[in-house]
C-alpha cells in the first residue's frame, strides 16, 4: 500500500527521532518528490543535512520552507544557525533582523547573536569540555562512531542521489515563467543524472506537452506516476497526455486516479467530462461536469461543456440555462454562443446567436457563412453571392449552400438533432417501424423509439470498419466504438456485425416498410450497401434521414455520393424536405419508387 504525503512525512518525522537518518531522508525526498515546497520536508531535510556536517547544502532548503511558511519560528532558527555554521554571518544578521520584524522570540534570537564570534574563540570554547567519567566516556565514543558512519552514508547519498535543491527551484522558475526551452535542457540533465527523481521527468514531460510533442511527453508523464504514484498532479499530466493522443480510455483512468488522491481538483473533473462525453458516456459526462462546477463554480468551459452534453442528451432547456451561464461569466465566448445557437429553433433567433458570435470575432469562418446561408433563407442572398465571388466558394459549408439553394425548392431549416427529428415524426407514418444504420451509443434511437415504438438498429458496436478520410483529417478504424456494447431499449432489435454480413441475411426474409430509415454509417461503402438492402423496405412514404450528408470538408465523397449513385442506378430521384446546418443532417423522400 502506497504512503500518502502526510503519512511519509509523519514516518519520516518518527524515523528522525530515531536516529534514523537515511530512512528519514528517503521519506523526506519522497514528499519532496510530489510537494517540491513542501516546508517540512525541506525544513527537515535540512536539519539531516546539517547533522552530517552539510550546513552548506542545508541553506536552500531552509529557505524555501521559510518562503512557504514565514511564521515557523523554528524555520527561521534553523536558516541562521545555519549561515552560522557556514560563517557567512553578515547574512545571519540580515535574516536575524527579519526574524525580529517577524516576531521570533528575542531571547532565541540573543542566542544566536552571541554566536556571530570569530571562529578561533569557537573552538576555544569547544576545548574546555572535558569531564566525563570513562565508561560513560566509552559509550559516547562507540555511539559517536556508529553515529558517524550514518552520517557519511547520508551524506553521501544527499549528494549522489538527488538535484540540489537550487536546481529544482530553477527548474520550476523556468517552466512557470514559460522558458520552455531553459526547463527543457534542464529537465533533461536533470533526468539524466538523477533518473530516479520524479520532478524532474514531470517537468520534462508538462514542458514536451505545452510545446506540442504529447506523444514525445508520454513516456515522461508515466515514468513521473511511476516514480511518484501517489502524486495527483502527475496523473493529471498523464491523463491530459494521453486524452490528446486519443487514447480516451487510459486518459479517463489517469483523471479518476487523480481525483482518488485529490477529490476537490475542478480542473480534473473538468477533463474528466470532456474525455467521457468523447466516449459517448454522456450521463456520466454530466456527472463530471456538474462535479467541476460545484467545486469551481465560475469555470465558464465546464457550463460551456455542460450545455454541449446536455444538448446530445435532448435535455434542451437545461443545455440553454447552462450556456446562458457561462455567457454571464465570460460574455465574449464565442464557443458558448456558437454552442447556443443549436439549441435554436427560428431562424430569426439563431441569426442572433451568429451576430454575438461575429461582434466578438468578426473573423469566424463558420459564423460568417452560417449568416449568409440563414440570410438566403430570409430572401435576401446578397451575402451569399459576395461570398461566392471570394476565395470562400469552395469552402465546405459554401459547397452546401449551393447545393442546397440549388434545389427547386429551399427545404425546412432545423439547429437540432431533435427538433430536427421531431418534424420528421411529424411528417411521416408512425404506425411503422424505423430502421437505423449505425446505432454507435443508441441517443437517436432512443429518441425516436418513443415515436414509432419499434425499430431495427444495425451496427457492429465496434466502431468504424475502415478509416474514414475527411480531408485535412481523419477518423481512423475503431472510432465511434461503444465497446461492444448493444444499448438495451425497449422495442429495438439490434443486428451485430459487418453490414455486408448481417444485411443479406435480415433481409432475405420479409420486413416491415420502413416509416423512417436513418443512415448515420458516414462512410460511402457503408451507406451504399445498406440504401442497396433497405430497398426492399422503402416505398413512397418512407423518409430517408441522412446524419452526415453536408458539411464535412469530403461530403460529396461519403453519404451523398451514395444517395446519388443509388438512385441513379434504380432510376430514382428525390426531393429534399429538411435539413440542418449544425448537426449535419439531410432528410428526402425518394421520387419514382
Amino acid at each position: 500500500m502506497e504512503l500518502t504525503i502526510e503519512q511519509a512525512l509523519q514516518q519520516g518525522i518518527t524515523a528522525h527521532k530515531e536516529d534514523k537518518l537515511q530512512e528519514a531522508e528517503h521519506l523526506y525526498r519522497a514528499v519532496l518528490q510530489s510537494q517540491p515546497l513542501n516546508p517540512d520536508a525541506n525544513h527537515n531535510l535540512g536539519l539531516i543535512a546539517v547533522t552530517v556536517g552539510q550546513a552548506e547544502a542545508a541553506l536552500p532548503l531552509f529557505k524555501t520552507a521559510l518562503e512557504a511558511n514565514p511564521n515557523i519560528e523554528q524555520f527561521w532558527l534553523s536558516y541562521i544557525d545555519a549561515l552560522i555554521k557556514e560563517k557567512q554571518f553578515t547574512s545571519a544578521k540580515a535574516v536575524i533582523d527579519q526574524a525580529q520584524q517577524q516576531g521570533v522570540v528575542e531571547g532565541k534570537l540573543n542566542a544566536l547573536k552571541k554566536q556571530l564570534v570569530p571562529a578561533a574563540q569557537v573552538k576555544e570554547a569547544k576545548l574546555g569540555v572535558q569531564n566525563k567519567s570513562r565508561s560513560s566516556s566509552h559509550k559516547r565514543e562507540k555511539l559517536s562512531e556508529q553515529r558517524t558512519r550514518n552520517k557519511k552514508k547520508t551524506k553521501k547519498k544527499l549528494k549522489a542521489n538527488n538535484p540540489s535543491q537550487e536546481q529544482l527551484s530553477w527548474l520550476l522558475e523556468c517552466y512557470k515563467n514559460g522558458r520552455f526551452d531553459d526547463a527543457e535542457r534542464l529537465a533533461v540533465s536533470i533526468t539524466n543524472e538523477f533518473p530516479k527523481h520524479q520532478l524532474g521527468w514531470k517537468v520534462l514531460g508538462a514542458v514536451l506537452n505545452r510545446t506540442g510533442r504529447a506523444k514525445d511527453s508520454l513516456t515522461a508523464m508515466q515514468k513521473s506516476v511511476n516514480l511518484a504514484p501517489q502524486d495527483a498532479e502527475a496523473h493529471y499530466n498523464l491523463g491530459v497526455t494521453l486524452q490528446e493522443l486519443q487514447r480516451l480510455h487510459e486518459a479517463a483512468d489517469s483523471y479518476i486516479q487523480a481525483i482518488e488522491l485529490k477529490p476537490d481538483h475542478a480542473e480534473v473533473h473538468s477533463n474528466l467530462g470532456v474525455t467521457l462525453h468523447t466516449l459517448g458516456k454522456l450521463d456520466e459526462a454530466v456527472d463530471s461536469y456538474t462535479q467541476a462546477i460545484a467545486l469551481k463554480p465560475d469555470a465558464a468551459r465546464a457550463h460551456c461543456n455542460l450545455g454541449v452534453t446536455l444538448q446530445e442528451l435532448g435535455r434542451l432547456d437545461e443545455a440553454l440555462a447552462s450556456f446562458d451561464q457561462a455567457i454571464s461569466l465570460k460574455p465574449d465566448y464565442v464557443a458558448a454562443y456558437w454552442n447556443l445557437l443549436f439549441t435554436q429553433k427560428t431562424i430569426k433567433t439563431a441569426e442572433h446567436c451568429i451576430d454575438k458570435c461575429l461582434e466578438i470575432n468578426e473573423n469566424h469562418t463558420e459564423a460568417k457563412l452560417t449568416k449568409a446561408a440563414l440570410r438566403f433563407y430570409r430572401g435576401d442572398r446578397t451575402n451569399f453571392d459576395e461570398l461566392m465571388q471570394s476565395g470562400l466558394k469552395q469552402h465546405p459549408s459554401m459547397r452546401t449552400f449551393s447545393w442546397i439553394f440549388g434545389l427547386p425548392d429551399l427545404p425546412e431549416l432545423h439547429f437540432n438533432k431533435f427538433y430536427f427529428f421531431d418534424a420528421i415524426i411529424k411528417k411521416s407514418v408512425v404506425s411503422k417501424p424505423f430502421y437505423e444504420f449505425g446505432v454507435w451509443r443508441g441517443s437517436s434511437f432512443r429518441y425516436l423509439i418513443k415515436a414509432y415504438k419499434k425499430g431495427y438498429g444495425f451496427d457492429t458496436f465496434t466502431g468504424l470498419p475502415e478509416n474514414w478520410n475527411l480531408g485535412s483529417r481523419a477518423e481512423e478504424k475503431g472510432s465511434y466504438t461503444s465497446d461492444g456494447n448493444v444499448p438495451k431499449i425497449k422495442g429495438g432489435e439490434f443486428i451485430v456485425g459487418n453490414f455486408e454480413d448481417t444485411l443479406p441475411v435480415f433481409f432475405s426474409e420479409s420486413r416491415p416498410v420502413a416509416s423512417v430509415i436513418n443512415f448515420d454509417a458516414d462512410l460511402y461503402s457503408s451507406t451504399i450497401c445498406a440504401l442497396h438492402f433497405s430497398k426492399s423496405v422503402i416505398n413512397k412514404d418512407t423518409i430517408l434521414i441522412f446524419d452526415q450528408l453536408i458539411m464535412n470538408e469530403t461530403w460529396e465523397d461519403d453519404e451523398f455520393k451514395a444517395l446519388n449513385e443509388f438512385c441513379s442506378i434504380n432510376g430514382y430521384s428525390y426531393e429534399v424536405i429538411a435539413v440542418s446546418f449544425t448537426t449535419k443532417q439531410v432528410a428526402v423522400k425518394l421520387l419514382g419508387v
